[in-house]
């Protein structure tokens, strides 16, 4: 038994088909892997980087699902060569889960002598492939105490009989390995049909890509959205949960013995309770990186108390993430001026206005290039105020500098993957996007981050900062430049130096950073930081008309421009 199923292999579902080419290459050792088929792909379906003799070799796949007596021709092979010229690829495949015409071996044969590298893989050949591989993946991740804990607790708490639990893990620290860990312990036990249920299309189809790192390839997995059932299989089935609130009355809530929340602060929204008020199954797991809401309410309800709360500063005092050099450019703050404008009150949004001057996009320019300058091999991500802004950044750096930097916002899909591959493999050094959590960036060796933009939630912020701080060989740390505009994110980032600078008593966590980890490039700011600011509480998700109430000015808080 493997994920490559009788099912896909009849090629019945094209979608299972290309989903199960790119989990077999990923299994094999291909790293990068996206799924990238869809309207515009300009003939691709799959790309993947492998490391073959010391060099980082770009694949591109067409997959073709075919049914019955039905063969692949020749024309396949002229799609994967379209492919491998919009996305720069070393090496073309065609892959099927059936086979090919002689005229198309012909082609490929002709293609190879005129040193074309264009491959063919029929179904016989994915199968011999897997059997040529362990049953684990190539890059299965061996769990670090931390985790171990946590799924030993969650284990533990469903072996006494509690049906609900619940775990706080940050971006970078594999929260997706623990509830995998979880689901490939208990499907051994006999808890073999899974639910993973997201609010988000671009998160259900990441989800199973990082499942499949913990899973053994006699794990089938599976995705449903727009409009596809959800099926009680042997295996994991991952989704929407508007989509599968739309077939409730055809399920039945013992369908599933495991069902896991991804991103569970949204499980208060009144269609995702309505799935998990319907479901009971053996055991309900929440897990999510950033448990705040704007609204205040709280998820324990539904998941019980979290058994682990793991931070960003958590994971790098115990060497798990990268060590974070934070430096916060911004103006220096009048305090006699706010304090008589304000009377003792000023909104946030007006206290933005006084407190911030707007940086140059050139002198932006100049400070980054400069920065890069003291990194080695720097790879970078920017993040602008709108798809503008990015296109403009990103000419200005390219214009200015050595670097090739590249904007990926706002561009259609096949020319995003193109520029997402062209980062990953090394081939440009720099991009700039609105917001990461639809733009699909996940390269651990960026190690330089730029904040043009203040995110007004702590949610979105926590994540982007998580996208830099993952361990990469040869990476010594990730270097944030923040031209913040906004006050709450002075409040977050005061929080997390704070964090740092307490020596744990955790017996995992073996650095604390006695000198923080935030650098106020503008030292006037500092004096308002630590005595005002430290005393406003849950200040990152406040309202820009949030009324703040400020002390009497002391003249060891006031600086002069």
């Amino acid at each position: 038994m493997s994920f490559l199923t009788e099912g896909v292999l009849k090629g019945t579902d094209w979608r299972a088909v290309e989903r199960a080419v790119a989990r077999l290459i990923s299994h094999c050792g291909w790293s990068s892997v996206r799924i990238i088929g869809g309207t515009g792909d300009g003939g691709g379906d799959v790309v993947g980087v492998r490391n073959e003799n010391g060099r980082r070799v770009t694949y591109v796949i067409q997959v073709k699902s075919i049914m019955g007596d039905s063969y692949v021709g020749q024309s396949a092979i002229q799609e994967v060569l379209n492919a491998m010229h919009v996305y720069d690829a070393d090496v073309g495949v065609v892959a099927t889960n059936g086979d090919f015409t002689q005229t198309a071996y012909l082609r490929r044969k002709q293609l190879n002598a005129n040193g074309f590298d264009v491959r063919l893989w029929n179904g016989l050949f994915l199968t011999k492939l897997l059997e040529h591989f362990p049953v684990n993946h190539h890059a299965r991740r061996d769990l670090r105490p931390y985790q171990v804990d946590i799924v030993d607790r969650c284990i533990d708490k469903f072996e006494q009989g509690h049906t609900r639990v619940q775990f706080i893990v940050a971006t970078g620290l594999g929260k997706t390995v623990i509830a995998a860990e979880i689901a490939s312990r208990l499907f051994e036990r006999g808890l073999r049909r899974i639910l993973v249920l997201c609010h988000m299309q671009d998160l259900a189809l990441q989800l199973e890509q990082n499942f499949w790192f913990q899973l053994d390839k006699t794990v089938p997995t599976r995705v449903f959205f727009d409009g596809e059932m959800p099926k009680p299989i042997e295996g994991v089935n991952v989704g929407l949960y508007q989509t599968f609130s739309n077939y409730l009355n055809g399920i039945d809530p013992e369908d599933y013995d495991i069902v896991i929340v991804d991103e569970a602060h949204h499980s208060l929204a009144y269609g995702f309770r309505k799935c998990l008020y319907h479901l009971h199954p053996r055991l309900l797991i929440g897990m999510t990186a950033t448990p705040w809401r704007g609204d205040g309410a709280n998820i324990d309800s539904i998941f019980s108390w979290p058994v682990a709360r793991v931070s960003l500063v958590d994971g790098m005092k115990a060497g798990y993430l990268a060590q974070a050099d934070y430096r916060i450019y911004c103006d220096t703050l009048n305090w006699d001026d706010i304090s008589k404008t304000s009377k003792g009150k000023v909104s946030i949004r007006d206290l933005n206005k006084q407190l911030f001057v707007p940086q140059r996009d050139e002198a932006i320019t100049d400070e980054l290039i400069k920065q890069c300058k003291t990194v080695t091999n720097p790879r970078v991500i920017v993040f602008c105020a709108s798809i503008e802004h990015c296109e403009r950044f990103a000419e200005l750096v390219s214009t200015s500098s050595s670097m090739i930097c590249k904007r990926i916002s706002g561009l259609k899909k096949i020319d995003r993957n193109r520029t997402l591959m062209e980062f990953a493999s090394g081939k440009i050094q720099a991009v700039t996007a609105v917001d990461v959590l639809n733009e699909g960036i996940d390269v651990p060796d960026v190690n330089i981050l730029v904040f043009l933009r203040s995110t007004h939630s702590r949610r979105i912020f926590v994540q982007q900062l998580g996208r830099g701080l993952r361990l990469a060989e040869n990476k010594e740390k990730l270097l944030v430049l923040d031209f913040v505009t906004d006050v709450r994110r002075l409040a977050e980032l005061y929080e997390m130096d704070q964090e740092a600078r307490k020596p744990s008593g955790s017996k995992y966590q073996t650095l604390y950073f006695k000198e923080g980890i935030v650098t106020f490039v503008n030292k006037g700011i500092l004096p308002f930081v630590q005595q005002w600011i430290k005393d406003v509480t849950d200040l990152g998700d406040a309202k820009e008309s949030a009324q703040l109430d400020f002390p009497e000015p002391y003249d060891s808080l006031t600086t002069k421009n």
